[in-house]
């Protein structure tokens, strides 16, 4: 981690939200800078919560914060605070503690009093990761560097160059959430969630979508699946159409060949997987109510999808997604159904489901081969999205 400038005098700035305090001691042209990766799917990087070391998992999406007991145990929060229900990206609600952390430190800055969720979520559990909400990353600007893995932080807003994208954004409970379009139809208010690893999700109980999705069914255009959903407090499996739309328009640019995922329940959102794809920088500039997109010359089409979906339950790797009609084997599997063996790894080689976890959000195969409990496998692949 380094800093962009060597010298700089104490300039103190405090902004009140919630009782949160950001309190930035360095000059304020300084900009801290702070590699991250994408190993596990999330954008990573460090930081530290009461003087501790810890990995923060950036995620636009969440209000606030969200720790587990791998955060506690590292002394990350400092007290114990009422309950409150948590309405996740699947609609469950749960009641949970909240807590505070004194100092959560990014780079040479400081934010104070910073309240988080308490809920032991297997993905950052596992991955010992704590989950940075909106709380605290709206007090700052940000410069996301896809090609260099960079994350830059600053307190003014970062310089844009005029071929830059403007997308103009609007807070509601902390969140940013922008405005597009496709084929006519015209989409306000959809969540940009840094801490969703897809591309694209909207709900199909909308009427009008309901006529755009018959639509494509009648020309053989849908493809439908069953898909795991995994939020905060929940995971569901439901019924998904997944569609490439020609083009998306935000801010007056097109986008094109989008993957969106038709599906209920699902909060709408537009995720990490289109602004990774799509640009060599993001820049967030929440002092501006903007982000800025840097694109690609040529970013090429997104990767095919598989499909097919795992889950460790009860010490049992099981089935819990899959498409429906696309390929031969579909018919062969049944959701909830235990498999012996995943690309020549024994299933019953994964100690917990922690380890199961650590491997699975880590694959990046274009091909998975499985062994069900009759001795018998199957191959899936890659499907390309009928368009």
């Amino acid at each position: 981690m380094k800093k962009s400038s060597l010298i700089f005098r104490i300039l103190t700035i405090i902004l009140l939200f919630s009782g949160t305090k950001l309190i930035a001691q360095s000059n304020e042209d300084t900009v801290f800078t702070i590699p991250f990766h994408m190993d596990a799917r999330l954008l990573i990087f460090k930081g530290k919560m009461n003087g501790q070391e810890i990995d923060f998992a950036f995620d636009t999406g969440a209000a606030m914060g969200l720790a587990g007991k791998n955060v506690i145990d590292k002394g990350g929060i400092s007290r114990k605070r009422k309950s409150m229900t948590l309405t996740d990206a699947n609609k469950n609600r749960k009641k949970v503690r909240t807590a505070n952390t004194n100092l959560v430190e990014i780079g040479g800055f400081k934010v104070s009093n910073v309240s988080s969720l308490i809920f032991d979520m297997p993905y950052l559990v596992c991955h010992d990761y704590y989950l940075l909400g909106s709380n605290v990353i709206e007090k700052l600007n940000w410069k996301i560097d896809f090609d260099e893995k960079l994350i830059h932080v600053s307190l003014k807003p970062f310089p844009v160059e005029s071929h830059f994208v403007k997308v103009p954004v609007k807070y509601l409970n902390n969140r940013p959430f922008l405005d597009f379009s496709f084929e006519g139809y015209v989409y306000e208010n959809i969540l940009i969630d840094t801490g969703f690893t897809g591309v694209l999700d909207l709900s199909d109980r909308k009427t009008t979508i309901q006529d755009f999705l018959a639509s494509k069914k009648s020309l053989g255009l849908d493809n439908p699946n069953i898909s795991l959903s995994t939020g905060a407090v929940s995971q569901t499996i439901a019924p998904t159409t997944s569609i490439l739309l020609k083009s998306l328009k935000i801010a007056d640019v097109d986008f094109p060949w989008i993957p969106a995922n038709f599906e209920y329940p699902t909060t709408e959102k537009i995720g990490l997987g289109f602004f990774s794809h799509f640009t060599k920088q993001t820049i967030i500039n929440n002092s501006e109510s903007a982000y800025y997109l840097n694109l690609k010359e040529n970013p090429g089409r997104f990767k095919d999808p598989n499909h097919l979906d795992l889950n460790f339950q009860d010490g049992k790797v099981l089935i819990s997604g899959k498409s429906i009609g696309l390929s031969p084997e579909d018919e062969l599997i049944e959701i909830g159904e235990e498999i012996l063996e995943v690309n020549g790894i024994p299933t019953a080689s994964f100690e917990d489901q922690c380890q199961f976890v650590q491997w699975y959000y880590g694959l990046k195969l274009d091909q998975m081969i499985i062994k069900k409990k009759n001795g018998q496998e199957l191959i899936f692949s890659r499907i390309p999205l009928r368009n």
